[in-house]
C-alpha cells in the first residue's frame, strides 16, 4: 500500500552535464522544496525518495544528506546504449521501486508505460515537436509518441514558464487547469559568493558573453557574425562562449575562421559555475540570440549577478526578461550588433540595464518555486489512477 506521505522522484534521465538548463532547474528546486518541506509541521512534511544513477549521486553528493536516494541499475557506458537500457529500466525496474509511493514525479518529460504510482511530469520545453531537426530519428519518433502520452497519463502537468504552458495547451490540446508553472528561482547568496578557483577574465578584455551549449537553436553563429560587423566599431571586442560543445561547435568554428576571428572568439567549453559568475562580473554584456527557450535560466543569472543582457524576441525569453533587458529580433544581425555596440559603448545605457536586471531578477526566488512544486506534489497525492 501507498504511503502518502511519500513522493518518488525519477531522476534516471539526467545524465550530469548533458541537459544543460533542465539539470540546474531540477536539482536547485528539488533542494528547494526541501527546505520549505523542512519548515512544514510534522503532519504535514512529505518524504522524498529519488530514484537516480550512481553519476548523478557522485555529481550532487548533498542530496544523499537531503533525501533517501535509491540508485537504479548500472547502465552501459555507451551514450546510444545507456539511452536503451534507461529506458528499460524506467519501464520496469522503476515501476517495481516505487511501489510504495503516493506520488512519482517523471522530471524528464516522459511517463513510462509501466508505473504504480498517480504521476506528475515537468515538461521542460516542447522542442522535439517544434523544431524536430534538432534531434535523431529515433529520438524524435521516441519523443513524438512519449511527450503527448506522458502530458495525458500526469495527474499535473510542471513546466518553468507561461509560454511553456501556453504550447502544451496549444500543440497538445491539454486542458490549462491541468498545468502548473513551476519557474525557476534567483538566490542572491550564490551572487556574493568568492572565487574559490581564482579564475581570472581579465585575458578577455571587452567581451561579450554567452553561456549555452551549442545546439542549432541557440544561435551561436549570429554572435560571431555580429562581432564580424562591429570589426571596425569596436575594435578591441571579444566573446566568450561558454557551455559543453555541441553539435554546432564545428560550424562555429568555420564560422570564427572564415571571416578570420580566431583572436577574438574565446570557446572554454563547460567551466565551473564559480568561473561563470567570474564571466557575468566582467562581461561588457550578457547576449542570449536562441530561437527556443523553454526559459532561459542564463537570462536570470545574468540579471541577477548585474551584468547588462540582451535577448532575442523569441519563445521564454522576452517573458522572463520584461524590460530587465534589450530584446532584439531572432537573426536580425544588424540589430545585434547595434545593441550590443550600444551596450559596450554607451556606460549609460549599461547602467540602466543592470539595473532594471537586478530589479527584475529579485522577482524570481526559489522559496516561491518549491512551495509550489511542494503544493503540487500534495494536491496530486490520493488513489492511482492508471
Amino acid at each position: 500500500m501507498a504511503n502518502l506521505n511519500t513522493v518518488g522522484v525519477n531522476l534516471l534521465w539526467l545524465a550530469p552535464g548533458v541537459v544543460g538548463g533542465s539539470e540546474e532547474y531540477t536539482i536547485r528546486l528539488l533542494r528547494s522544496a526541501d527546505d520549505v518541506n523542512q519548515q512544514a509541521g510534522l503532519a504535514d512534511r512529505l518524504s522524498f525518495r529519488l530514484y537516480l544513477s550512481a553519476e548523478l549521486l557522485d555529481a550532487y553528493p548533498d542530496l544523499s544528506d537531503r533525501f533517501e536516494c535509491v540508485i537504479g541499475p548500472k547502465v552501459a557506458a555507451s551514450p546510444f546504449a545507456r539511452k536503451g537500457m534507461r529506458i528499460g529500466v524506467e519501464h520496469s525496474w522503476l515501476a517495481a521501486a516505487s511501489r510504495h509511493d503516493a506520488v512519482l514525479h517523471h522530471a524528464g518529460g516522459t511517463v513510462p508505460f509501466v508505473r504504480s504510482a498517480t504521476s506528475v511530469v515537468t515538461v521542460h520545453d516542447l522542442q522535439p515537436l517544434e523544431f524536430p531537426e534538432n534531434f535523431s530519428p529515433v529520438k524524435r519518433r521516441w519523443l513524438h509518441t512519449m511527450l503527448p502520452r506522458a502530458v495525458q497519463a500526469a495527474r499535473t502537468v510542471i513546466c518553468p514558464s507561461q509560454f511553456t504552458a501556453g504550447r502544451i495547451v496549444e500543440l497538445l490540446g491539454t486542458s490549462p487547469t491541468k498545468i502548473t508553472v513551476v519557474s525557476h528561482g534567483h538566490d542572491p547568496s550564490v551572487v556574493s559568493h568568492p572565487n574559490p578557483t581564482g579564475f581570472s577574465a581579465k585575458k578577455f578584455g571587452t567581451f561579450v558573453l554567452y553561456p549555452a551549449i551549442m545546439y542549432p537553436h541557440k544561435r551561436h553563429i549570429d554572435v560571431v557574425h555580429a562581432l564580424d560587423r562591429l570589426r571596425t566599431r569596436i575594435e578591441d571586442l571579444n566573446v566568450v562562449f561558454t557551455g559543453r560543445p555541441g553539435p554546432e561547435l564545428e560550424s562555429v568554428l568555420s564560422a570564427v575562421h572564415e571571416l578570420n576571428l580566431q583572436d577574438r572568439v574565446h570557446i572554454l567549453g563547460r567551466v565551473p559555475s564559480a568561473d561563470v559568475d567570474v564571466l557575468y562580473g566582467a562581461a561588457a554584456a550578457t547576449v542570449i540570440p536562441s530561437s527556443y527557450e523553454g526559459f532561459g535560466n542564463p537570462a536570470l543569472e545574468a540579471m541577477a549577478r548585474g551584468c547588462p543582457l540582451i535577448v532575442a524576441d523569441a519563445a521564454a525569453l522576452p517573458e522572463v526578461v520584461g524590460d530587465g533587458g534589450r530584446v532584439v529580433p531572432v537573426g536580425a544581425i544588424d540589430a545585434w550588433a547595434d545593441a550590443i555596440d550600444e551596450v559596450v559603448s554607451d556606460p549609460a545605457a549599461s547602467r540602466l540595464l543592470v539595473e532594471a536586471g537586478l530589479v527584475r531578477s529579485a522577482s524570481y526566488d526559489w522559496a516561491t518555486a518549491g512551495s509550489t512544486l511542494l503544493n503540487v506534489y500534495r494536491q496530486a497525492g490520493g488513489p492511482y489512477r492508471r
